[in-house]
């Protein structure tokens, strides 16, 4: 069976990109170590962009798309 975990964490960030750079690097340290040893993971990415308004996303109505 494949399955696809949706992770979404918003974050509040002062000073700009630099230091939007410096949380994803500690979230792909973070993600890189919680799969390391899982041989059921077959891929992860992480990426940070910057956000709009204050509405929380709702990761269930989300949909994905393979190109």
């Amino acid at each position: 069976m494949k399955a696809r975990a949706v992770i979404c964490i918003d974050l509040e960030i002062q000073g700009g990109f630099k230091e939007a750079a410096k949380e994803q690097e500690k979230i792909e340290l973070a993600i890189e170590a919680l799969v390391k040893d899982n041989p059921n993971v077959t891929h992860h990415q992480v990426d940070v962009k910057e956000r709009r308004g204050d509405k929380k996303v709702d990761i269930t109505q989300m949909k994905f798309r393979n190109s």
